[in-house]
């Protein structure tokens, strides 16, 4: 099951496309499960790390991933290549990830790139690595075109995907 916890407030009609994207695109149920208080101290931009080790009060199982939604933005990063922007955070095969919609205006407007920026974070969870095609959702975000491409995966990711959520269940 995957878990959208928003940290600010969203149209609940917008809440439900985004959620039937995800079980489109990974085949598990998706569901809006509540909100989450981002916690005492924590100032904009929010570190992406520590937020996903603090926040308190999500109800889930063993095996459900965890997207926090938030229209916030996010902390560069530093990379070794410098700093990069952030627009979502997971940490390879955990149950946790971040979203934020910033810099786009709306989820409902910028619905596409936001879409792709969910799978590829959840898909970070699943165990899914960069992928060499540029029209699937586990492209190097950080291109250019990223951005412009569909919420989808190619064949070999969607394949993995679902083996890795099969492997999960058992």
């Amino acid at each position: 099951m995957i878990r959208v916890v928003t940290l600010d407030p969203f149209d609940d009609k917008q809440l439900a496309k985004f959620n039937r994207t995800l079980y489109t695109a990974f085949g598990v149920g998706s569901e809006h499960s509540g909100t989450a208080e981002i916690p005492a101290g924590m100032s904009e931009p929010l570190d992406a790390e520590k937020l996903l080790e603090e926040v308190k009060g999500i109800r889930a199982y063993k095996d459900d991933k965890v997207l926090l939604l938030t229209s916030r933005k996010l902390k560069d990063r530093d990379l070794p290549s410098g700093k990069a922007p952030t627009s979502g955070f997971a940490k390879y095969g955990k149950d946790r990830a971040i979203l934020s919609i910033a810099p786009f205006k709306d989820l409902e407007k910028d619905f596409k790139p936001i879409a792709r920026h969910a799978l590829h974070q959840l898909g970070t969870l699943w165990e899914l690595h960069h992928c060499l095609d540029p029209r699937c959702s586990m492209y190097p975000p950080w291109t250019p075109s990223f951005n412009q491409g569909d919420h989808i995966f190619c064949t070999f990711c969607r394949e993995k995907s679902e083996q890795k959520i099969r492997l999960a269940k058992s």
